[in-house]
């Protein structure tokens, strides 16, 4: 077996986003990976007063709770979309 790891780059057209609320604080695409489909969910982020990155929907505040309660340590790198500022979750479906 090949331990050598790959990176694939994969670029979001901005057209590619769906707005989920009116203000911006929700986006989604959707994304075929080896034939599973999957939404990729944009949750526009805002660091508070202590520098500490929030959900800029209080909606979005249980979510992002749990992405840190499923391994997520720190900051999570953030992504430009339409000038703000997001992190990125990506989840399967049917």
């Amino acid at each position: 077996m090949n331990d050598e790891r790959r990176v694939l780059d994969l670029v979001v057209p901005e057209d590619a986003w769906m707005d989920c609320d009116s203000d911006k604080g929700h986006l989604i695409a959707i994304l075929v990976i080896n034939g599973t489909f999957h939404h990729l969910e944009a949750i526009r982020v805002i660091e508070d007063d202590d520098g500490i990155q929030q959900p800029a929907s209080t909606t979005l505040e249980e979510t992002f709770s749990a992405m840190y309660e499923i391994g997520g340590e720190g900051p999570f790198d953030a992504i430009s979309i339409r000038g703000d500022q997001y992190v990125l979750v990506v989840t399967p479906f049917q």
